[in-house]
């Protein structure tokens, strides 16, 4: 009974059914198809236009706030208050500002718009949006208590030789509290945000990434159902009307598996793209940003040391474990056992993921390094360097020399930079960062211009099909009128 209500029992009935269920099936193909390419061009667009550049912004955050501590120490650390305090707009004097003060202005809105952007990223949580208030007011009150440093420095009519131990106590007193705000509440606060921020974008690429997946599945499954309904009513015709070929549904048998192909290629292209955009771009910028962010601060830290020596044993504890951060070294718990034990590591390491005996940031990349080994070696090298560096102004402040101490841990020829060692460890990864947000950039454009052409081509080719198939099969309906 079924059989004849659905008009099975006759050829033309069956006819009918076959081509029914292959454009069925190419109805099926192309929604699916065109589903994963939304999802896939959205997925493009997250990492390559909205999200993933916001996700790079926030991250800068971090960075920026340690850029911001690390000009204000070394101003005070060189004596450069005047050039700190001119403000010529204001006072209409003749002054110049210096420019550490300029760039600290810049990075400190560089903190602000940052913070702001996680506002958009957090889409209205209550939580994300207390932080970056937070951020925002501590923020200004860091910078009122450089502000009174900086005063209580240029008033003193101490400190404009160069020299830390110059100093006045109220403006140790004031740099400590900005420092005790920097990094208990700003940077904390700041890691937190940047942490949340990469995690939406790691959510967000997760089911964009599984949607172009799931999606390619389901285009191979209509596709191998459209393939299977074409062939069958090529071979049923063929042997119902004793014609060996229908060119049209030979046609059509060929444009669907050309349209399934290109369409599950395309998609699986679509897919290992974004996964390098986000894996082999977005990641490894977020986590050398904060390279960066640790390696500036722990520099300042030294700095701090000189500028504050009462805190000095504070100093080096910080400084310490940021080192064992970036490069850890088992055993190693005080400065000088670290120093040897680098030294050593360094000096040992040729390239052999195998032979990686540190942990921290670099042990990781290390042992991930094959290809780019000699790449690695460079970083490596520039960061033993600068600690080679490093121990000899600790040794100087250690000895009571702070004034040699100040010397030596900034630029010998530009007082007002830091030392090359570490200006050459700093642009090591700088141009890390640089490769891995051009990887980011790249492969999300070629994500989307990889599908690009897919919304029209997809609905022409099923145009172009289903038109085939009720070539072929017209024909031998018409018999039965």
């Amino acid at each position: 009974m079924p059989v004849k209500l659905l008009g099975l029992g006759t050829v033309e009935g069956r006819v009918r059914a076959l081509a029914a269920l292959a454009l069925l099936a190419l109805v099926v193909l192309v929604v699916s198809a065109g589903f994963a390419v939304r999802d896939g061009r959205e997925g493009a667009r997250t990492l390559g236009e909205r999200e993933g550049p916001l996700a790079e912004n926030i991250g800068d955050m971090y960075f920026a706030l340690a850029e911001m501590d690390a000009q204000v120490t070394r101003v005070l650390l060189t004596g450069g208050e005047a050039g700190w305090l001119c403000a010529p707009e204001v006072d209409g004097s003749g002054c110049e500002r210096s420019g550490a003060r300029y760039m600290y202005d810049i990075r400190r809105e560089d903190a602000q718009q940052a913070a702001l952007s996680a506002t958009r990223l957090a889409g209205g949580e209550g939580a994300r949006l207390r932080t970056v208030r937070s951020v925002l007011n501590t923020l200004h009150t860091y910078d009122r208590h450089v502000q009174a440093a900086m005063t209580a420095a240029a008033d003193s009519g101490q400190g404009t030789d160069g020299t830390a131990a110059a100093l006045p106590e109220a403006a140790v007193r004031e740099y400590r509290t900005a420092t005790a705000l920097m990094t208990r509440e700003l940077l904390p606060e700041a890691s937190n945000l940047v942490a949340d921020s990469a995690a939406d974008v790691a959510t967000a690429y997760r089911e964009e990434h599984s949607a172009v997946r799931a999606g390619r599945l389901r285009v191979l499954a209509a596709g191998l159902a459209l393939l299977a309904a074409v062939g069958s009513l090529q071979v049923y015709l063929a042997r119902r009307f004793r014609r060996l070929l229908s060119a049209p549904l030979a046609a059509a048998l060929a444009g669907a598996l050309a349209l399934t192909v290109t369409a599950a290629a395309r998609l699986d292209t679509e897919a290992d793209r974004l996964e390098a955009a986000k894996t082999a771009g977005l990641d490894p910028v977020l986590a050398l940003t904060r390279v960066q962010a640790l390696s500036t601060g722990m520099d300042t830290d030294r700095a701090r040391q000189i500028v504050d020596p009462d805190n000095a044993g504070r100093y080096d504890n910080r400084y310490l474990d940021k080192s064992q951060t970036l490069l850890h070294l088992a055993g190693a718990t005080g400065l000088d056992a670290y120093y040897r034990e680098l030294g050593r590591s360094v000096a040992g390491w040729d390239g052999n993921p195998r032979a990686v005996d540190f942990g921290g940031y670099y042990g990781r990349r290390a042992r991930g390094e094959v290809a780019r080994a000699g790449d690695f070696g460079a970083l490596l090298t520039a960061y033993g360097r600068y600690q080679d560096h490093n121990r000899d102004v600790r040794e100087l402040a250690d000895g009571g020399r702070l004034d040699a101490a100040a010397r030596a841990h900034m630029d010998p020829r530009w007082g007002n930079l830091p030392h090359p060692t570490f200006r050459s460890y700093d642009r090591e990864l700088d141009a890390r960062v640089s490769h891995h947000q051009y990887r980011r950039v790249h492969a999300a454009l070629r994500a989307e211009q990889a599908l690009r052409p897919m919304p029209w081509l997809l609905p022409a080719a099923a145009l172009a099909i289903a038109a085939l198939v009720v070539a072929g099969v017209w024909p031998r309906l018409a018999e039965y009128r």
